[in-house]
């Protein structure tokens, strides 16, 4: 229904979702997630949701994420500033001692050991790890203000397109594991309320998944 939408009034766009992969044609980007927190949803817990970003000319320019079990909306366009509910968001100044940090929740063979790695180096720094179990909602989280900053890692596009825009224009920062600016082909996002978090946790995460590949 939503790639049916999006065609109807973008007929040249192109759609990448997980549903059904890359379709379309040559336009802007849509990475579109129609169940983000999918064990959630089978679970019965209300921390899933509907997740739509627009990448055009290598740059994720609008995010819009949806949680309709708490009717939340979260939304944002470049250089128009973010909002949740139709109301003003910005991210919090908390430090990471004292705000919550959050972690996706898969611990599969493939990666418990580096994500296991990774919150021991930061446990100096941080021990109020929660995990929310949808990566585009935690990047929400953090935007709203709730959490000081979050680490999703073996993503796709359609995970944390929205989820970048929605930061960035609530004055939050989002990079990959080495500190450059997100990608369609990132596997691991990182993102904070300001510069001081972001370098410690960045610190932290290029030392457990430097030639992290999204797979291992």
């Amino acid at each position: 229904a939503i790639r049916k939408v999006i065609l109807s009034n973008f007929p040249d766009a192109c759609i990448n979702g997980e549903e059904f992969g890359i379709t379309g044609g040559q336009g802007c980007t849509w990475h579109v997630d129609p169940l983000d927190g999918t064990i959630n949803f089978k679970s019965g817990i209300p921390a899933s949701c509907i997740s739509i970003g627009v990448e055009c000319n290598d740059e994720f320019v609008i995010g819009v994420i949806f949680n309709p079990f708490t009717n939340e909306l979260f939304s944002a366009m470049k250089n128009a500033g973010a909002t949740y509910n139709g109301k003003k968001i910005t991210v919090n100044q908390l430090s990471l001692k004292d705000g919550v940090h959050l972690v996706d929740a898969s611990f599969r063979d493939d990666r418990a050991k580096r994500k296991m790695q990774y919150m021991g180096t930061m446990l100096p720094f941080c021990s109020k790890f929660r995990m929310i179990g949808s990566n585009a909602l935690q990047l929400a989280e953090v935007a709203k203000g709730s959490c000081v900053c979050s680490l999703s890692d073996a993503v796709h596009a359609y995970d944390f397109a929205a989820g970048v825009v929605i930061v960035e224009e609530a004055g939050g920062i989002v990079t990959d594991q080495y500190g450059e600016k997100p990608t369609a082909t990132s596997v691991v996002i990182l993102a904070s309320n300001n510069r001081a978090t972001h370098d410690i946790f960045l610190a932290a995460a290029k030392n457990c998944y430097t030639d992290y590949n999204g797979m291992d």
